[in-house]
């Protein structure tokens, strides 16, 4: 793994493991499946047909969120091999659906984000053993591991940085100008088509508080989270600063929409350098960096606090995103 940015003599704060795969020629993909409307159910009756069988996704998850338009989302989060998801796609129950005309005049609007996971453009952080998102379908858990806790470390865990500087020349100069994103609009405009630029930098970063009890729950919710939705709100609005074309701070649910106690922030950005300079020196991120070490001060080894990340790269082709009546801010419509 390249350590092009990792500090002499470096030692991590806390321990952190990596996710690895031994099978590099068939890569992961991820489907982010969302409705925007006052109920799951027409979504949820879809995903109970479509998500199961024989290419049922190997993990699956739930979540809702509000966006900045104060509409309510829910989504489904599913992980696949490419050549399962390839065989998967083509079923009637899952592209004839979403391609069928039907989608329009149900009153709600429909999207889903496909998004390629090339192993080399790919990199997975978990502060414990307990592997989540994508890490929980790997092959192994690496660690503890060095390459973490520096400016820079992201790429550092990124095979394919060692020969390319994962660079965007997609940036946005004033809100909806200045970056071209391919797209393709149909019928009429209910139906928008959006291939994300080469080197958009996606992160699910995920927090787990589900085991921290007592004065462990309370130091997390009081004084972490807090700061944590103040910095997710701030990457969400204001994308000229930050080149951040999207972020959604999501609640995960168990798989009948109960409350379980775990969040992660799912953002976009114009490349790894936008999320990497916001971690490095916005005080919203030195406020959740801060918090978060005095949470680790304050109980050492009993610390049940579970944070994870995944980053992806995305590459040029394999991508696509669909959007059915959705408002203009979803995702990356308003660049469309």
């Amino acid at each position: 793994m390249p350590q092009h940015n990792m500090p002499k003599n470096w030692q991590p704060p806390a321990p952190a493991w990596q996710a690895n795969w031994d099978n590099s020629e068939d890569p992961l993909v991820v489907g982010y499946f969302g409705i925007q409307a006052d109920s799951p159910k027409l979504l949820d009756a879809w995903a109970q047909t479509a998500l199961v069988g024989k290419y049922a996704p190997d993990k699956m998850e739930q979540g809702t969120y509000v966006d900045k338009a104060e509409v309510k989302n829910y989504l489904y989060i599913a992980y696949w091999r490419r050549s399962v998801y390839q065989q998967w796609l083509t079923a009637d129950n899952t592209s004839v659906w979403w391609a069928s005309d039907e989608r329009l005049n149900e009153g709600v609007g429909y999207w889903r984000e496909i998004i390629a996971m090339p192993l080399d453009r790919l990199e997975t952080l978990n502060s414990s053993t307990q592997p989540h998102g994508v890490s929980a379908v790997a092959d192994e858990l690496e660690g503890p591991i060095e390459e973490h806790g520096y400016a820079g470390g992201m790429r550092d865990r990124i095979p394919l940085s060692e020969n390319d500087k994962l660079l965007s020349n997609q940036k946005i100069s004033a809100l909806n100008e200045g970056l071209t994103v391919a797209s393709q609009k149909l019928n009429n405009g209910q139906r928008v088509i959006v291939i994300p630029p080469e080197n958009t930098c996606v992160i699910r970063s995920g927090q787990n508080w589900g085991d921290c009890v007592g004065e462990q729950a309370s130091f997390y919710l009081k004084q972490v989270h807090p700061v944590l939705l103040k910095g997710m709100k701030y990457l969400r609005d204001n994308p000229i600063d930050t080149q951040c074309y999207s972020m959604r701070f999501v609640d995960t649910k168990a798989n009948n929409w109960t409350t379980i106690s775990q969040s992660f922030g799912l953002g976009y950005a114009a490349d790894i350098y936008a999320f990497e300079n916001w971690a490095k020196s916005h005080p919203t991120h030195l406020a959740i960096l801060d918090r978060f070490m005095n949470m680790v001060m304050t109980f050492g080894e009993n610390l049940q606090l579970k944070l994870w990340h995944e980053v992806v790269v995305l590459p040029k082709e394999g991508c696509e995103f669909e959007y059915i009546n959705c408002h203009k801010n979803t995702g990356l419509l308003s660049y469309a």
